[in-house]
């Protein structure tokens, strides 16, 4: 897997966060404290925190649920901004916007067009990769399945071929993280071939492959599920299709979408059971229409509705009408999974831990432990984001859905150490240690 650069954030004071509840890979501390290192996790223990020194600014985070950095290897745009099509601020205003909703490390994800429109969008991404905003990019086509599309654009769909992947990928500039495949197009297996040798995570998706064509393709090197049942053959108990074939093989990780539209709340049970702790990965599929009103968005080359919160594609109407892509956030897709009954320690590993094993960034970001990046979210007790920190620093603007942005005092106790005390009605600015609460 190509290296990924370190994002490029500013330094952060040494610092300590105490009493609350900590999701980390090893069970749940609770209550539990992490102390920071600049933009580094340094210590992460359970019960009162050992006492620091008069000069260590302490958070109390009173009770919250504390879980890693969201990571997000599927998602097109947000925030009325897209990935797919417009600039580079465009770009780096949806990454923005889902850093705002958790989501520490995102994936930029492009829709199949014409290959040299494909070429110019990866180069420019993989500059914002260089520069940190993106972890990396995901060709959602355009080798494709005409027959399970989608919202995808069959016009530019091609068979897979090793020449065209080898195009992109020097496009990418080494950033390219994920390809998405029919694996029973002719091609595929060469491709998916080429993909695992140059560290290319292939995913199986958009597909009318049995379960056998499927089975034969994770055989080759595919190791990925790009949103499990949607865009596929549907499971069938004589014929399981991809779906079957994908959640019977231990060394596939499986996306799904908990949106509430994608699939529902039982299949993502079972799916959760089938695949257990350590391959399920939650992604959003978000479009650019994500925390956007309802209105008329693009995916790519195709012209979007979203009403009731639903993008479907505005040539069809009714519920006849693909799917396009998702208006969702993480926190939103947590706060799902989590109502849907899967343990939370199991929610953060599909969030984050295991979507960054996936990217191979796990030596980086996606747990709470020591070592990896300090990035991190916050949560109430409905697992409601309260605030977001990156690479050891408080975002300084709310979710554009979370309500007003509330200033995190710096008390000093003259009795013990300095306390950053979380509030949801008063201001307190102090130049020492200041941070921004969602509240």
């Amino acid at each position: 897997m190509p290296e990924v650069p370190a994002p490029a954030r500013r330094p952060a004071r040494s610092r300590l966060l105490a009493g609350g509840r900590v999701v980390t890979p090893a069970g749940l501390l609770s209550p539990g404290w992490i102390r920071l290192a600049s933009s580094v996790i340094e210590a992460v223990g359970s019960g009162p925190p050992p006492r620091p020194s008069p000069e260590l600014p302490v958070t109390d985070l009173r009770g919250s649920w504390v879980l890693p950095g969201f990571v997000d290897m599927h998602v097109h745009g947000g925030g009325g901004a897209s990935f797919t099509e417009g600039s580079d601020e465009d770009a780096r205003r949806a990454a923005a916007f889902h850093r705002g909703h958790g989501t520490t490390t995102i994936v930029a994800s492009l829709v199949t067009a014409p290959l040299a429109e494909l070429e110019a969008r990866a180069a420019m991404l993989a500059g914002l990769a260089a520069d940190g905003v993106l972890a990396g990019l995901h060709l959602e086509g355009p080798f494709l399945s005409a027959a399970r599309c989608g919202a995808q654009d069959t016009r530019y769909v091609l068979a897979p071929d090793v020449a065209a992947f080898e195009r992109l990928r020097a496009a990418s500039a080494g950033r390219l993280r994920v390809i998405t495949l029919a694996p029973e197009l002719p091609g595929a297996t060469a491709l998916i071939t080429a993909a695992a040798r140059a560290g290319v995570t292939a995913a199986v998706g958009h597909t009318d492959a049995t379960a056998e064509v499927a089975s034969a393709a994770v055989d080759a090197g595919a190791a990925h599920a790009t949103h499990l049942f949607n865009g596929m053959r549907p499971l069938h108990h004589r014929e399981p299709g991809a779906a079957g074939a994908l959640l019977d093989r231990d060394e596939v990780t499986c996306e799904v979408i908990a949106d509430g539209v994608h699939l529902h709340d039982t299949t993502i049970r079972l799916v959760a059971r089938a695949v257990g702790p350590a391959r399920l990965v939650l992604i959003t599929d978000a479009m650019a229409a994500a925390g956007m009103p309802d209105g008329d968005y693009r995916l790519g080359s195709m012209r979007v509705n979203v009403s009731g919160g639903v993008a479907r594609l505005a040539d069809r109407t009714g519920s006849a009408a693909p799917i396009a892509g998702s208006t969702a956030t993480m926190d939103r897709v947590v706060r799902r999974a989590v109502a849907a009954g899967l343990p939370v320690a199991e929610v953060a590993a599909a969030a984050s831990t295991n979507p960054a094993r996936v990217l191979g960034l796990g030596d980086r970001v996606g747990a709470l432990r020591p070592g990896l990046e300090a990035d991190l979210v916050v949560c109430d007790d409905d697992f409601r984001l309260t605030a977001v920190m990156a690479g050891g620093q408080w975002l300084a603007q709310a979710p554009a859905s979370a309500g007003s942005a509330v200033q995190l005092g710096l008390r000093t106790d003259p009795v013990s150490f300095p306390v950053d005390e979380l509030t949801s009605h008063t201001t307190v600015r102090s130049p020492a240690c200041q941070a921004v609460w969602f509240g």
